[in-house]
């Protein structure tokens, strides 16, 4: 018999993720981490249009990812919990993880010099 509870919970899940299974949502995200930031400055931190940035933000707001502050003039947006930073970080280090230990199997040499690079960009 099903659980209409944890239904309803896995569902709430899955939409969630879906909300960030975008490589340009995730980039937005990231460039969100440490401080607010306009749409202008946030398409430039991820390399995308602004048009482009200013859709993933749509989204990600009415999903309630981030949130968007008017200060005079421009609209900053921001990320709405930190929690979602904190998230992203432990799947990120889980998949660092990972990749370090098949890394490690295939030509330990070159996974050690992997694993240096990327502790220098965390």
């Amino acid at each position: 018999m099903r659980n209409p509870v944890n239904d309803a919970a896995c569902d709430l899940l899955g939409d969630f993720f879906a909300t960030f299974a975008h490589r340009t949502r995730m980039r937005i995200l990231c460039a969100l981490q440490h401080e607010p930031r306009t749409v202008t400055e946030i398409a430039q931190s991820a390399g995308i249009a602004i048009a482009n940035a200013s859709q993933h933000l749509r989204l990600l707001r009415e999903h309630g990812a981030v949130v968007a502050e008017k200060q005079a003039q421009s609209v900053y947006y921001r990320v709405a919990d930190p929690r979602i930073l904190e998230a992203m970080r432990l799947i990120r280090d889980t998949l660092s993880e990972r990749l370090r230990v098949e890394a490690e199997r295939a030509n330990p040499r070159r996974a050690r010099r992997a694993k240096n690079k990327l502790m220098q960009t965390a």
